[in-house]
């Protein structure tokens, strides 16, 4: 059967189309135009040029959670460059980020343009992450996810999804400080939620691990979030 390409990109040497496979995942193929020849194919979804802006928007807001407790070390600005070395952000944008670093942009001027499911997941997902790391939760830092999950406006299965994959360091938080409520979850459904997790070694969250989860999971963030049929 014939995939259907959904986006197609070429520049005169080389094409690459994008299309669906049998579970619904973007897949690419990369072609030398000239000869015909098929270079790769079944490349799983990258960062694509139309995905960029979206991801720059999101790591303002990213830089944006990391700032609410006050601060943001120097080893914590090294780990940040290294896991978005890879991405095609513009030298102007790498500028941006750079003033982010020093005067955050006002969050307001930017959840109006994260629009997706995903996107919102994880950029959700990242900030709690981020928020724990440094095993603090300062009230600040429980308004501002209050301030997301307000914006957001996401459906309740989604949020027990997200809660699923939370670490236990992370989920205390969000009973402990009743993020549950915001979170439209109800304390018997989060029993179930706990009882359908199993028992893993805690592992530590670091912000080196929390910034390399970030781009890696936004490469796959469709498959990441989607809901399973057994759920």
């Amino acid at each position: 059967m014939k995939k259907k390409i959904v986006e197609y990109y070429f520049d005169g040497t080389y094409s690459f189309s994008i299309s669906r496979d049998a579970n619904g995942h973007k897949v690419g193929t990369l072609k030398e135009i000239k000869s015909g020849t098929i270079l790769a194919e079944s490349i799983p979804q990258k960062v694509l040029p139309e995905n960029v802006e979206n991801l720059f928007n999101a790591a303002k807001i990213i830089i944006n959670a990391a700032w609410q407790d006050g601060k943001i070390s120097p080893e914590e600005r090294v780990v940040f460059d290294q896991a978005f070395a890879d991405v095609a952000f513009t030298e102007e944008q790498r500028k941006l980020l750079e003033k982010e670093f020093v005067s955050p942009s006002s969050l307001d001027t930017l959840l109006p343009d994260v629009t997706s499911r995903e996107d919102k997941l994880l950029i959700l997902e990242t900030s709690l992450l981020l928020i724990v790391a440094d095993n603090e939760f300062h009230p600040q830092e429980k308004a501002f996810i209050e301030k997301l999950i307000a914006a957001f406006k996401l459906d309740v299965k989604d949020y027990s999804l997200l809660y699923l994959m939370l670490p236990e360091s992370v989920k205390k938080y969000i009973v402990k400080e009743s993020l549950h409520k915001t979170f439209a979850m109800k304390a018997d459904e989060i029993k179930v939620l706990d009882k359908l997790v199993k028992v893993q070694e805690s592992t530590e969250i670091d912000h080196d691990l929390v910034y390399a989860k970030f781009v890696s999971n936004w490469k796959n963030r469709s498959a990441r979030y989607q809901h399973l049929k057994t759920y």
